[in-house]
């Protein structure tokens, strides 16, 4: 780790430094500000926001804590101690009230939901329940940054209270490394800001609130069983905070686990597209396509509980006979009636020269080459080189289960089916895709980087998808309940150490 230089050295000081301008980063830098510290926020993108504020702003909430510890023990399967998922659960609790407290800056309408249940049926699941900001007077967007508005109307929330505490914000300035002393305290960092090297000395603490890595080819290489994997959005998470914790010692958890499902990837674009179809699978919701793989053979359930969650699951399969792996990548096959029921693809960017709109008739896809048409199944096999043996058997067979009500092949829910055999008939490419990374440092209940042998790196502190607690199944809205719950955590316990 790197030694920390002489106080003659430190460009500029503070109590408590924020990595990180998203959902955690700023709950934390609201939380250290009052409890009396003063806080400098570093971001290492010019527009602030992240992946917070394409999200769809819903945190997950409990009226019972206990109920809500049991879903959470199921929904990680062991890979979280104990004591860190009790006090998250407990946190849950108050999570309306902190929310509704925020919102008040921004006269914002809050909107709970009592007893909506999780994806999964595990123990508990009915005490779950979730916030949003259902409205912002005179706010609709921001400019730079295109997602779902829900995201967008909750980030406009926190941001406005960063803002009216007044607390300093450095855009385009992105941490590089730790600085500890000698016994591993961590006093500061070293940052770059507009190609200058800045050391910042962190009085009280350092809190990690920077993202995850969607977009470090080199991580996700080590880390996931597909490959390759498009991010999403959000370019600038490429695990910086990950590394920056290591050097200082930090064990890793969930390193393999993300949100992702499969999505669209054009050259044209440096992220991903995602499918139209969002959050857990509702009742009666049809989706007009099939999945099949190089070979042109179906391979998986398309629409499964939570399809943003595990639908690249099913892609992740090597196959050593032919030393490949053989759904990646695989197409969506669907037909003229599929088309106009809407647009296949969701956009997501808080770049603005990367935000575009799918067209809603999915014909601008067409015309672009995105996705391809023909008049005959055989047709389109050819365009994707498939086998057109393959897939017209594919075609049939699906043809044949939607006639009888069911899929006994993956057992996709007979709702969600629908015949493919009104022409012209289309086929797009799809990849694993990663909305955000679950792994990162691990971290205890009090949100402290613990080291290899489980001991607190001393003051640092994580946030967020930074080493998120999720490490089996995902829990829709758990992500944004950590921003808020580990946020609020770090960021009072870094302001509460004593200056160093």
């Amino acid at each position: 780790m790197q030694k920390a230089e002489p106080r003659s050295h430190w460009d500029v000081e503070t109590d408590v430094v924020v990595v990180g301008y998203g959902f955690a980063g700023g709950v934390a830098a609201v939380a250290a500000h009052d409890r009396g510290a003063q806080v400098l926020v570093l971001e290492k993108m010019p527009y602030p926001g992240g992946i917070s504020m394409l999200s769809a702003g819903s945190a997950v909430i409990t009226d019972d804590a206990e109920q809500a510890f049991q879903y959470l023990q199921r929904t990680n399967a062991g890979t979280t101690p104990d004591p860190v998922l009790r006090a998250f659960a407990q946190e849950m609790v108050g999570l309306p009230a902190c929310v509704e407290e925020l919102a008040a800056v921004s006269h914002a309408q809050v909107e709970v939901q009592h007893g909506r249940g999780g994806p999964y049926p595990f123990p508990g699941t009915r005490s779950l329940g979730y916030v949003r900001i259902a409205a912002v007077p005179e706010f609709t967007a921001f400019p730079w940054g295109q997602g779902l508005r829900g995201g967008a109307r909750l980030y406009k929330v926190v941001a406005d209270n960063v803002s009216v505490r007044g607390v300093r914000v450095w855009l385009d300035t992105a941490a590089e490394e730790l600085l500890c002393a000698p016994d591993g305290t961590v006093v500061g960092l070293k940052a770059r800001q507009q190609g200058r090297a800045v050391a910042i000395r962190a009085r009280r603490g350092v809190v990690l609130a920077c993202g995850g890595f969607e977009h470090s080819e080199a991580l996700k290489r080590q880390y996931f069983p597909a490959q390759p994997v498009y991010g999403v959005a959000a370019l600038g998470n490429m695990g910086d905070g990950i590394l920056m914790a290591q050097k200082a010692g930090a064990a890793l958890w969930h390193m393999w686990h993300y949100h992702g499902s499969y999505g669209f990837k054009f050259p044209d674009f440096p992220t991903a597209f995602r499918t139209a179809v969002i959050g857990p699978r509702a009742t009666g919701q049809p989706v007009p396509w099939i999945a099949v793989n190089k070979l042109g053979k179906r391979f998986m359930d398309e629409f499964p509980i939570y399809l943003q969650d595990t639908g690249a699951r099913p892609m992740e399969h090597y196959d050593t006979r032919i030393q490949d792996f053989p759904a990646i990548p695989a197409y969506l096959l669907f037909d003229e009636a599929g088309r106009r029921m809407g647009p296949i693809g969701l956009g997501a960017s808080n770049e603005p020269q990367y935000i575009y709109e799918w067209s809603q008739d999915n014909l601008r896809e067409v015309q672009r080459g995105w996705i391809a048409c023909a008049d005959t199944w055989e047709q389109l096999a050819h365009q994707g080189g498939l086998s057109p043996t393959m897939v017209q058997q594919a075609v049939a067979r699906w043809n044949s289960q939607c006639l009888a009500g069911g899929d006994p092949d993956f057992g996709r829910l007979p709702e969600t089916m629908m015949p493919l055999q009104e022409p012209p008939y289309y086929a797009v490419q799809i990849w694993p895709v990663v909305s955000n990374t679950q792994g990162g440092p691990v971290h205890d209940e009090r949100q402290r980087i613990l080291d290899s042998f489980g001991q607190p790196i001393p003051r640092l502190y994580s946030a967020g998808e930074l080493g998120s607690i999720f490490g089996h199944l995902y829990l829709g809205g758990g992500n944004i309940a950590e921003c808020f719950i580990g946020g609020r955590i770090a960021g009072a316990g870094a302001a509460q150490e004593e200056p160093g």
